[in-house]
């Protein structure tokens, strides 16, 4: 029995689209990012792409018009972000300074090991509501 799936298929389509960027930082950013979604729904990318999913879910408003969504098109009524995922929505995120996203660069390994420390979790947590969600 395959798994309850957790992944909204729109936002993963948003992600994967980002795998066309000419930055290759942000396409391997968005690859990451993408499988992180597929794991933490308890997919495969076979289960993802296999013909008898379903239809997509409906199709999001535009972001930061509707009242409840989020970035990416996460309704802000949903579970609070992984520092994972907080990781790479900021640095994903075309309002987050080139500094940012180069300092961020240097904490990737540790974000993805799940290393970093209570106050790099806050600072994470700030830059998300600054450059993401703000």
């Amino acid at each position: 029995m395959r798994p309850v799936s957790t992944v909204n298929r729109a936002i993963l389509v948003k992600v994967l689209e980002i795998l066309d960027s000419s930055n290759a930082g942000e396409a391997l950013a968005a690859a990451k990012l993408a499988s992180t979604m597929v794991r933490e729904a308890g997919l495969s990318w076979g289960d993802v792409l296999a013909p008898e999913i379903g239809t997509p879910a409906l199709p999001l408003p535009a972001i930061g018009h509707a009242t409840g969504t989020g970035p990416f098109g996460y309704r802000r009524d949903q579970r609070e972000l992984s520092p994972h995922e907080q990781f790479f929505m900021v640095l994903l995120s075309p309002r987050t300074p080139s500094e940012i996203k180069r300092k961020l660069r240097g904490l990737e390994a540790r974000v993805l090991d799940g290393e970093i420390t209570p106050q790099e979790t806050q600072d994470l947590k700030f830059m998300y509501q600054s450059f993401v969600a703000g």
